[in-house]
């Protein structure tokens, strides 16, 4: 299997961060999507998207990079689970290209095994710092 993206020491070029919450018994979703050039904080709900667009700077991108690296994302272990079909879904996708995305989630057919904590660490401070940059 191909490995996935090594963290790197300092936001690069090509790098993105996608996070996603939904699925269960709502109607409604989140997506927020985090790059050096633009980032945007999506909420759809009833069907409808209410995109906010925003931008981190240097230092900020710097400080995700740091918490990616506290919160110990690599260490992440997930597992497939029996299904459970109104559970939601929580998705973080490290993107850094060429590599294979690296994708952690919890859901209906997944949990975590190892770093439960950390993986909602990270996931809380990017969530707040996408809403407070969006507001």
């Amino acid at each position: 299997s191909k490995k996935e993206a090594d963290l790197p020491k300092a936001w690069v070029k090509g790098m993105a961060i996608t996070l996603y919450e939904g699925g269960g018994m709502n109607y409604e979703s989140t997506n927020v999507y985090i790059s050096a050039d633009s980032c945007k904080y999506v909420k759809m709900e009833e069907g409808k998207d209410d995109i906010k667009r925003f931008v981190l700077s240097t230092k900020e991108l710097g400080e995700v990079i740091e918490k990616l690296h506290t919160f110990n994302v690599e260490g992440i272990v997930t597992l497939p689970t029996e299904v459970v079909n109104d559970k939601e879904t929580n998705r973080l996708c490290i993107m850094v290209k060429p590599q294979p995305d690296r994708c952690i989630e919890t859901g209906a057919s997944t949990s975590i095994k190892k770093g439960g904590e950390d993986f909602f660490g990270i996931w809380n401070y990017l969530m707040k710092l996408a809403i407070d940059k969006s507001k």
